[in-house]
């Protein structure tokens, strides 16, 4: 069992950004969502019935750790409101999505990303700014399980009331990372097939959070109470880049070709990420109304209760 690691928990949002840690490993820190009242049960109950159906996941809460085969559909209950209001008793965990489309959570999101942007700029110049940030809420009946995956955003997960054990792993060699990626953007939705050595384990409860980065496993086991937390995540023009190549990487493998990985070669990663611009920007001008989430490779498939 991995133990949460010692003197990080104490920072604030705005110190992480200069941890040597800062972005590749796991950082813990603190913050004051769980006093804010747009975060009470009530109001995210309220929150998840405003939101569009499809904004809403729901599944059971008695997970095992490992379902490769992807998860749970979008927009499958009608009132998702009414099960938070009796999470205790549903034996469920609830996702809701993009719910920065809120004018408060927006409101939320920007001003605790704002505070890391801020440090990332000062440490990294332009490299430090975001892309595309978006907002999830998470909702889990007592004892509830997350099965392992990964996401390909960077993500802050905070936790607003209850409290949970967010386990870190990480992959046993870069094939196995390889396979994973690859399954990922072939529509696995980041669930992985085994269970990875875990090397950190952070117990959360109100005020407490974790960063993770990009494609790192995790895993999670609710407590005794329901749990409420938060996720923001966003790209940078780093992940935006990787996930570009990978996307199209993924088009050429659904025609039976087997493309190079990211970083084997600059001028083939190069004409992949144009060509993936190219669509993308094509793709706006055929149906203005596709959303911004997929447009530039994010893939943006998480559908986890992290």
């Amino acid at each position: 069992m991995g133990a949460q690691p010692p003197g990080q928990v104490g920072q604030t949002i705005v110190e992480i950004a200069f941890n040597d840690a800062f972005p590749k490993g796991p950082v813990g820190f603190i913050h004051d969502l769980h006093l804010d009242d747009r975060l009470t049960l009530a109001s995210v109950a309220d929150l998840a019935d405003r939101l569009p159906r499809r904004s809403v996941i729901a599944d059971s809460a008695a997970q095992p750790l490992l379902v490769p085969q992807g998860g749970p559909p979008r927009g499958a209950l009608e009132r998702p409101g009414d099960v938070i209001r009796d999470m205790r008793n549903a034996n469920a965990w609830l996702t809701l999505l993009n719910v920065e489309d809120d004018p408060g959570m927006a409101e939320l999101m920007n001003t605790q990303l704002n505070q890391l942007e801020s440090g990332m700029i000062a440490r990294w110049g332009k490299r430090g700014k975001m892309r595309k940030r978006v907002g999830f809420v998470f909702v889990s009946s007592p004892n509830s399980v997350t099965p392992v995956h990964f996401d390909i955003e960077h993500s802050l997960l905070m936790q607003v009331s209850g409290s949970k054990t967010v386990s870190i792993g990480r992959f046993e060699s870069d094939a196995v990372r390889r396979y994973e990626f690859d399954r990922y953007w072939d529509g696995s939705h980041g669930r992985i097939e085994t269970l990875p050595p875990e090397v950190a384990a952070y117990t959360m409860t109100p005020g407490r959070a974790v960063y993770i980065p990009p494609g790192t496993p995790h895993w999670v086991h609710n407590g005794p109470d329901i749990s409420l937390s938060v996720t923001l995540t966003y790209f940078t023009a780093a992940t935006v880049r990787e996930n570009r190549i990978e996307d199209f990487n993924s088009h050429l493998r659904r025609r039976h070709m087997n493309p190079r990985e990211p970083g084997r070669s600059a001028t083939v990663d190069t004409a992949k990420i144009c060509a993936m611009g190219v669509w993308a920007i094509g793709r706006r001008l055929r149906s203005p109304s596709v959303g911004t989430k997929q447009q530039d490779g994010e893939a943006g498939n998480r559908v986890e209760g992290s």
